[in-house]
């Protein structure tokens, strides 16, 4: 009887299906992406509710810009932890650490030990960030990939919404419970970090009921433990057949040899293929788009709610109905600082208003524009097939809007433009399936990770630069910074080109 030939892995996968399993481990490691958003944007809402702490505006700052630090500290380390020892082993540490230094932040004498808690925290989870799209583009067949990337993007996307949704009943509760041992009280705040904690907890115990990716365990070597995955997936998935799955042996077309070597040396050898030719256009390429995307979306996120109060409260003050939202900015900006320099060295190193609560429209403002993007991330996720065409449209709907917001003649359609102006996120989900797609499995968990750092790094300049100009120098930093954004869609424009549809 002659020995049966070697299975590619892609057909393997393909023979498992699409099922249960794969449905499950979407949800779970959507969960865990939601959970970080939450605990990530959400800790803004930590820092703004904390009045206990006597934080001033500087040490604010520093609070909201620290995780991002963090993020860009730790991101290279995860990626090589996530092609090395794995994406599941990544998944569990990352999110179980996490959950516990969250907690354990609630309980913060001062800001600075909260700095540190939170500092460490965002360190460990943010590898989830990447692991999760990894396992998942590489436990699931090629037919619905990139689907569901986008599908665990609609929580992503959603998360400073929950974050916001479970802010705001946490707030409102009215207790203070003395701890004498720290000198502290437990206040409605501290419980909120717990809160804004618990899905992270969760996602790291559910995750530990699934299997290490099979195309990482091949490319590790093991091939039977990939085998033993793959015939597990398949009779989860096909609980209603009898029929098992026949594999001897599997191997993989874009595998990679690997060597004991010193972490620094297993680094430089994942992430310098990234940066040679064949590769090399690829990864400026896409890097690029993802900085602009973070760079406009997660800038604006931050800013959001203190510019619609600005708005709002010179509306209520002046009765105008005409004007854009940069003058109105502007205008509000020129009250502040005339208030401010009557009142000069006074409150420069006074703890800001504190209200320890969270006001109805910033929750409003926020859960409104997540779900409404969610919901758009979702129709997209059908949409992959043109994928590159979704992705230059939205970037040039971005611009457009960008371009239009300071030329409108009344607020309401400015402001409108602005949510709109950071619809960038949309394209988050369809980048991570290039990345998937476009690269090898032995360096997939770096350039992963890489591209998250790219991101990040974005969004910490424009959070402490763009973000700041907006209440100077509005009209000229829109017009620039759509400028910006369109020159994404140049670089868009040269992706590989949609497969046509096969009829």
């Amino acid at each position: 009887m002659d020995k049966e030939p070697p299975t590619a892995f892609e057909d393997a996968l393909e023979r498992t299906g699409n099922g249960l399993y794969n449905m499950l481990l979407v949800l779970t490691c959507g969960l865990i992406l939601l959970a970080i958003g939450v605990d990530l944007f959400g800790f803004g809402l930590v820092v703004a509710a904390a009045c206990d702490l006597n934080i001033t505006v500087s040490q604010k700052g520093i609070l909201t810009s620290l995780p991002y630090v963090g993020i860009l500290l730790v991101s290279f380390p995860w990626g090589y932890i996530s092609d090395t020892r794995g994406r599941k082993f990544s998944l569990i540490v990352s999110v179980q650490v996490a959950f516990v230094l969250s907690c354990l932040a609630s309980i913060s004498t001062n800001w600075l030990f909260l700095a540190l808690m939170k500092f460490f925290s965002v360190c460990f989870s943010c590898a989830a960030n990447s692991a999760t799209y990894t396992l998942v583009g590489e436990s699931c067949i090629k037919r619905v990939r990139s689907k569901y990337m986008l599908l665990m993007t609609c929580l992503l996307i959603l998360s400073p919404g929950i974050g916001a949704i479970l802010t705001y009943p946490t707030l409102l509760l009215n207790f203070k419970s003395e701890i004498p041992l720290l000198g502290i009280h437990f206040t409605p705040w501290r419980l909120l970090i717990i809160v804004l904690a618990i899905p992270s907890g969760i996602g790291g115990i559910a995750i530990c009921f699934f299997h290490e990716s099979p195309k990482f365990l091949i490319n590790s070597g093991r091939n039977d433990e990939a085998i033993e995955v793959l015939k597990s997936m398949h009779a989860i998935n096909n609980r209603c057949s009898k029929e098992s799955l026949q594999i001897t042996s599997i191997y993989l077309e874009d595998a990679v040899a690997t060597k004991q070597t010193s972490l620094f040396r297993a680094m430089y050898e994942l992430s310098a293929p990234l940066f040679r030719p064949p590769m090399l256009w690829r990864t400026l390429q896409l890097f690029f788009i993802v900085a602009v995307v973070y760079f406009t979306n997660n800038s604006l996120l931050v800013w959001l709610p203190y510019v619609m109060n600005l708005v709002r409260m010179n509306l209520s003050q002046t009765n105008t109905t005409t004007g854009d939202i940069c003058t109105l900015i502007s205008m509000k900006q020129e009250s502040i600082t005339e208030s401010t320099n009557t009142t000069i060295g006074t409150t420069n190193n006074t703890p800001d208003i504190c209200l320890g609560y969270i006001e109805n429209n910033v929750i409003i403002t926020l859960f409104t524009a997540q779900c409404i993007y969610a919901f758009l991330t979702f129709v997209i996720s059908y949409l992959m097939k043109w994928r590159r065409t979704v992705l230059l449209s939205i970037l040039c709907i971005s611009t457009v809007s960008g371009a239009l917001l300071s030329l409108m003649p009344e607020p309401i359609s400015s402001v409108f433009l602005l949510m709109v102006f950071t619809c960038t996120n949309l394209g988050m989900g369809i980048l991570a399936s290039y990345f998937v797609d476009l690269y090898p499995t032995s360096c997939r968990g770096m350039v992963a990770c890489l591209s998250i750092m790219v991101g990040r790094t974005s969004t910490f300049v424009g959070i402490n630069v763009v973000g700041n100009l907006i209440f100077y120098h509005c009209h000229i930093t829109f017009y620039m910074w759509s400028l910006l954004v369109f020159s994404s869609v140049v670089a868009s424009w040269f992706l590989p080109p949609d497969k046509p549809v096969k009829h």
